[in-house]
């Protein structure tokens, strides 16, 4: 198959009129076009990219090559990927590894407070995604700084190489100096000057109390928080040849506290890593604590945060602010935990692994507390939310967690499918249209679903669920997953 930046070229499209003498006004703008195609309102800046035609020129950092307007406005276009993209999410700007700068929609009921969209990296790899900001500025200018950031070589799981075309002067490019344009005036100085090039770090602080790429910063400060010697240095053939599960290498590499003296005293004496590399101190849970609860604040729909959150209340002695946060996590779609990058798999991974970090720790702490499973089942947390990619409110998690621990067999995923699919249908006889969207969205990207078939009836569901709801631009990207969907895969 093609790449699907092929598809991405420049058009010949309204605005391109001039070339033949036309006025501009001769068609509608490419930005009036798109939002009526989708059914939405563009933030000025998108406004400014889509008829300022900025997107015609490549890039200046790993995401190079924004997708064009005439190609969105294509009943398929090629860079949507259904199904592990969510059906929110509307693909903008790609790199040639893969991934895509995406705008991803807010719960349809948000309209009221004016935040319809922000934008997410979107990780072809396995689904996952992280919001880089609130406009396509930010999420532009997040590329631009991530190679600055502490732990910038941990930014991928896998990592991807980055473009080597970056301008040396600032100004040398369109996007630079439109992103800059569009950026909020506190903190235009700081792209105006790249200031990220000059080797300080005060930067990180002005755009963090600016709040802008707030959520994806903390997600990689969280990383360097977590960074240790011995993470680096151990390799599965290690494990392997000391006769050790490489599950728990991850998982004491995770929490240095948690490494057993018998083990750190072996890696000692068979040379494989010293004492410094195993030091404790090399993690800064405290500050992991605060940076998660500031991000599980500001999206709390992101696993990641509030798992971290979580644990790091747990190992404190906060067994009650613990739960909240593991009950809030359950909440969250797996495909928003970052737990490679973050080296929370290894509690999803092996023989007691669960899908959900929060639900290893909460099984874990039942079996040894007296806290009923009722009472926590009525538990919706310190931030009960409500949007398109999270576990409903309405769903108890008592209910969710016994699917979750499927103790009848089978797929995980098909029970939760089928699990949320009944309650998509019982929401929607009881006229809960808007609940009835957000159990279908769960059922298919909670934690996915198989076989992969089956994503053409839950797309056309969707389709059809937000429609009833008036959620018009869901309805309009669910149904171009839907079509992207069946012409892909010949469904």
């Amino acid at each position: 198959m093609s790449d699907p930046l092929d598809d991405a070229e420049t058009p010949t499209g309204p605005n391109a009129s001039v070339q033949s003498g036309r006025a501009l006004d001769a068609a509608p703008k490419w930005s009036e076009q798109l939002e009526r195609r989708f059914g939405l309102t563009l933030q000025p800046d998108l406004v400014s990219w889509f008829d300022d035609e900025v997107w015609r020129t490549p890039g200046n950092g790993e995401f190079i090559v924004a997708v064009s307007p005439e190609t969105l406005l294509k009943p398929i276009p090629d860079p949507v990927w259904p199904p592990l993209m969510p059906p929110n999410f509307l693909p903008l700007v790609g790199s040639h590894a893969g991934d895509w700068l995406c705008l991803r929609l807010a719960d349809g009921e948000n309209s009221s407070s004016e935040i319809t969209y922000d934008l997410c990296h979107w990780y072809h790899g396995g689904g996952d995604w992280l919001p880089w900001g609130s406009s396509l500025a930010e999420a532009l200018l997040f590329d631009q700084i991530l190679p600055y950031l502490p732990a910038s070589d941990q930014r991928h799981a896998i990592p991807s190489p980055m473009d080597s075309g970056r301008p040396s002067q600032p100004g040398a490019n369109a996007w630079q100096d439109w992103m800059t344009r569009s950026l909020p005036d506190a903190i235009r100085p700081i792209a105006e000057e790249q200031r990220w090039r000059a080797g300080d770090t005060d930067w990180i602080d002005a755009l963090i109390e600016a709040g802008v790429c707030n959520v994806a910063i903390a997600c990689q400060l969280v990383i360097d928080a977590l960074s240790n010697e011995l993470t680096h240095r151990l390799k599965p053939a290690d494990a392997n040849r000391m006769g050790i599960a490489w599950n728990d290498i991850m998982r004491w590499g995770f929490d240095l506290r948690s490494l057993p003296n018998e083990v750190a005293q072996r890696l000692r004496d068979e040379g494989v890593a010293q004492a410094d590399a195993m030091d404790p101190a090399q993690q800064d849970w405290q500050r992991i604590e605060d940076l998660c609860e500031r991000a599980h604040a500001l999206v709390p729909e992101l696993a990641w945060a509030a798992e971290l959150l979580g644990y790091c209340r747990l190992q404190r002695g906060d067994s009650a602010g613990a739960k909240v946060a593991f009950l809030n996590s359950l909440r969250c779609s797996v495909f928003t935990d970052q737990s490679v990058r973050l080296r929370t798999h290894w509690a999803t991974s092996g023989s007691d692994g669960m899908a959900k970090f929060g639900a290893y720790w909460l099984c874990r702490e039942n079996e040894s507390s007296s806290a009923s499973r009722d009472h926590a089942s009525g538990e919706n947390g310190e931030n009960a939310f409500a949007v398109a990619n999270a576990v409903p409110n309405s769903i108890l998690i008592s209910e969710y967690l016994d699917c979750l621990q499927n103790r009848e067999g089978g797929s995980v995923r098909s029970r939760l499918t089928s699990f949320f699919l009944d309650r998509a249908e019982q929401n929607a006889s009881i006229g809960e249209t808007a609940e009835a969207v957000r159990c279908l969205y769960a059922a298919g990207w909670d934690l996915g679903t198989e076989p992969m078939t089956l994503y053409a009836d839950l797309l056309g569901r969707l389709v059809d669920a937000t429609q009833a709801a008036g959620w018009t631009s869901h309805e309009n990207l669910a149904r171009m997953h839907r079509d992207c969907f069946r012409k892909r895969y010949g469904i």
